[in-house]
Protein backbone atom coordinates (compact mmCIF):
# COMPACT_ATOMS: atom_id res chain seq x y z
CA UNK A 1 0.00 0.00 0.00
CA UNK A 2 1.37 3.10 -0.95
CA UNK A 3 0.54 6.98 -0.38
CA UNK A 4 1.85 8.08 -4.00
CA UNK A 5 -0.85 7.58 -6.54
CA UNK A 6 -1.41 8.76 -10.10
CA UNK A 7 -3.64 11.38 -11.30
CA UNK A 8 -6.56 9.46 -12.08
CA UNK A 9 -6.24 7.77 -8.73
CA UNK A 10 -6.44 10.54 -6.77
CA UNK A 11 -9.53 12.08 -8.56
CA UNK A 12 -11.18 8.73 -8.34
CA UNK A 13 -10.27 8.73 -4.36
CA UNK A 14 -11.28 12.16 -3.88
CA UNK A 15 -14.51 11.69 -5.12
CA UNK A 16 -15.25 8.45 -2.70
CA UNK A 17 -13.61 10.08 0.12
CA UNK A 18 -15.47 12.82 0.19
CA UNK A 19 -18.41 10.77 1.92
CA UNK A 20 -16.43 9.44 3.97
CA UNK A 21 -14.82 12.67 5.42
CA UNK A 22 -18.32 13.67 5.76
CA UNK A 23 -19.00 10.65 7.92
CA UNK A 24 -15.87 10.74 10.05
CA UNK A 25 -16.50 14.34 11.09
CA UNK A 26 -19.93 13.59 11.53
CA UNK A 27 -18.85 11.05 13.96
CA UNK A 28 -16.14 13.28 15.52
CA UNK A 29 -19.35 15.49 16.27
CA UNK A 30 -21.30 13.32 17.79
CA UNK A 31 -18.42 12.06 20.05
CA UNK A 32 -17.26 15.77 21.47
CA UNK A 33 -17.71 16.21 24.61
CA UNK A 34 -20.32 18.31 26.05
CA UNK A 35 -18.59 21.06 27.16
CA UNK A 36 -16.64 21.03 23.30
CA UNK A 37 -19.64 20.95 21.74
CA UNK A 38 -20.79 24.27 23.39
CA UNK A 39 -17.75 26.14 23.05
CA UNK A 40 -18.01 28.19 19.87
CA UNK A 41 -15.03 28.96 17.44
CA UNK A 42 -11.61 28.02 17.76
CA UNK A 43 -9.13 29.32 20.36
CA UNK A 44 -6.83 30.26 16.94
CA UNK A 45 -7.20 30.70 13.29
CA UNK A 46 -4.42 31.81 11.14
CA UNK A 47 -6.88 33.46 8.58
CA UNK A 48 -8.06 35.63 11.59
CA UNK A 49 -5.89 38.85 12.54
CA UNK A 50 -7.27 39.25 15.68
CA UNK A 51 -6.84 35.43 16.69
CA UNK A 52 -4.23 35.29 19.20
CA UNK A 53 -2.84 31.66 21.04
CA UNK A 54 -4.06 32.67 24.47
CA UNK A 55 -3.51 28.85 25.61
CA UNK A 56 -0.27 27.23 25.93
CA UNK A 57 -1.32 23.79 25.15
CA UNK A 58 -2.98 25.73 21.49
CA UNK A 59 0.64 27.22 21.48
CA UNK A 60 2.13 24.07 21.62
CA UNK A 61 -0.37 22.55 18.77
CA UNK A 62 0.60 25.03 16.30
CA UNK A 63 4.26 24.50 16.78
CA UNK A 64 4.04 20.94 16.32
CA UNK A 65 1.80 21.72 12.96
CA UNK A 66 4.66 24.09 11.71
CA UNK A 67 7.05 21.52 12.56
CA UNK A 68 5.84 18.66 10.61
CA UNK A 69 5.45 21.38 7.66
CA UNK A 70 8.96 22.25 7.23
CA UNK A 71 9.97 18.63 8.16
CA UNK A 72 8.00 17.48 5.01
CA UNK A 73 9.63 20.56 3.17
CA UNK A 74 12.73 19.53 3.76
CA UNK A 75 11.90 15.91 2.65
CA UNK A 76 12.89 14.59 6.09
CA UNK A 77 9.98 11.75 6.16
CA UNK A 78 11.42 10.24 9.57
CA UNK A 79 11.17 13.35 11.45
CA UNK A 80 7.83 14.28 9.42
CA UNK A 81 5.96 11.03 10.69
CA UNK A 82 7.48 11.45 14.34
CA UNK A 83 4.28 13.70 14.59
CA UNK A 84 2.19 10.91 14.56
CA UNK A 85 1.59 8.69 17.66
CA UNK A 86 3.85 5.83 17.14
CA UNK A 87 1.02 3.60 17.95
CA UNK A 88 -0.69 0.44 16.93
CA UNK A 89 -4.09 2.38 17.49
CA UNK A 90 -2.98 5.22 15.33
CA UNK A 91 -5.97 5.84 12.52
CA UNK A 92 -4.63 7.81 9.51
CA UNK A 93 -7.05 8.32 6.58
CA UNK A 94 -5.59 9.55 3.19
CA UNK A 95 -8.75 9.95 0.64
CA UNK A 96 -10.14 6.09 0.59
CA UNK A 97 -6.88 4.35 2.16
CA UNK A 98 -6.84 3.67 5.62
CA UNK A 99 -3.62 3.15 7.64
CA UNK A 100 -4.04 1.16 11.12
CA UNK A 101 -0.85 1.84 12.54
CA UNK A 102 2.32 4.29 12.57
CA UNK A 103 4.14 1.13 11.55
CA UNK A 104 1.56 0.83 8.68
CA UNK A 105 1.74 4.24 7.57
CA UNK A 106 5.52 4.56 8.01
CA UNK A 107 6.22 1.99 5.37
CA UNK A 108 3.61 3.53 2.97
CA UNK A 109 5.14 6.90 2.93
CA UNK A 110 8.48 4.85 2.90
CA UNK A 111 7.46 3.11 -0.48
CA UNK A 112 5.48 5.40 -1.62
CA UNK A 113 8.22 8.34 -2.02
CA UNK A 114 11.59 6.58 -2.51
CA UNK A 115 12.81 9.82 -4.16
CA UNK A 116 12.40 11.98 -1.60
CA UNK A 117 12.32 14.77 -4.31
CA UNK A 118 8.69 13.27 -5.32
CA UNK A 119 7.41 15.09 -2.14
CA UNK A 120 6.88 18.44 -3.20
CA UNK A 121 6.83 21.40 -1.04
CA UNK A 122 3.62 21.98 1.48
CA UNK A 123 2.42 25.50 1.54
CA UNK A 124 -0.17 25.59 4.34
CA UNK A 125 -3.19 27.71 3.63
CA UNK A 126 -5.15 28.11 6.74
CA UNK A 127 -4.51 26.61 10.13
CA UNK A 128 -7.79 26.55 12.91
CA UNK A 129 -6.82 25.04 16.19
CA UNK A 130 -10.17 24.22 18.77
CA UNK A 131 -9.06 22.62 22.28
CA UNK A 132 -11.15 19.69 23.11
CA UNK A 133 -9.83 18.79 26.40
CA UNK A 134 -6.38 20.10 28.03
CA UNK A 135 -4.90 17.22 26.72
CA UNK A 136 -6.92 16.93 23.02
CA UNK A 137 -6.92 19.27 20.43
CA UNK A 138 -9.11 19.06 17.36
CA UNK A 139 -7.25 20.86 14.37
CA UNK A 140 -8.20 21.63 11.02
CA UNK A 141 -5.70 22.41 8.12
CA UNK A 142 -5.73 23.64 4.28
CA UNK A 143 -2.91 23.11 2.08
CA UNK A 144 -1.73 22.87 -1.26
CA UNK A 145 1.62 21.06 -2.10
CA UNK A 146 3.76 22.17 -5.29
CA UNK A 147 5.85 19.82 -7.64
CA UNK A 148 9.02 21.39 -8.94
CA UNK A 149 9.10 19.27 -11.55
CA UNK A 150 5.59 19.73 -12.77
CA UNK A 151 3.16 22.60 -12.82
CA UNK A 152 0.58 20.44 -11.20
CA UNK A 153 -0.50 20.97 -7.82
CA UNK A 154 -2.04 19.16 -4.77
CA UNK A 155 -4.88 20.99 -2.71
CA UNK A 156 -6.47 19.63 0.29
CA UNK A 157 -7.62 19.55 3.65
CA UNK A 158 -7.02 17.88 6.73
CA UNK A 159 -8.84 17.18 10.24
CA UNK A 160 -6.68 15.89 13.13
CA UNK A 161 -6.82 14.70 16.85
CA UNK A 162 -3.72 15.28 18.91
CA UNK A 163 -3.17 14.28 22.09
CA UNK A 164 -0.67 15.39 24.75
CA UNK A 165 1.26 12.50 25.57
CA UNK A 166 4.81 12.47 28.10
CA UNK A 167 6.81 13.01 24.63
CA UNK A 168 4.77 15.84 23.71
CA UNK A 169 1.89 16.24 21.15
CA UNK A 170 1.08 13.64 18.58
CA UNK A 171 -1.52 12.86 15.90
CA UNK A 172 -3.72 10.41 17.07
CA UNK A 173 -6.02 10.67 14.19
CA UNK A 174 -6.49 12.25 10.77
CA UNK A 175 -8.11 12.44 7.60
CA UNK A 176 -7.00 14.13 4.69
CA UNK A 177 -8.71 15.05 1.15
CA UNK A 178 -7.04 15.38 -1.72
CA UNK A 179 -7.56 17.50 -4.92
CA UNK A 180 -5.32 17.70 -7.90
CA UNK A 181 -5.35 21.07 -9.77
Amino acid sequence: MTILLSDRDVLRRVCSGRLLAALVLLGLACCLPAAAQEQKGWQFDSLDPNSRIFKPDAQQVYEVLLRMLDRWNAHDMEAHLDVYWNSPDLLVVVGSEQFDGWQQLHDSYMNGYPNRNAMGFIQPKRIQIRMLKPDLALVLTWWSVAFPSSKAEMVGNSIMNLEKFNNGWKIVASHTSVNEM
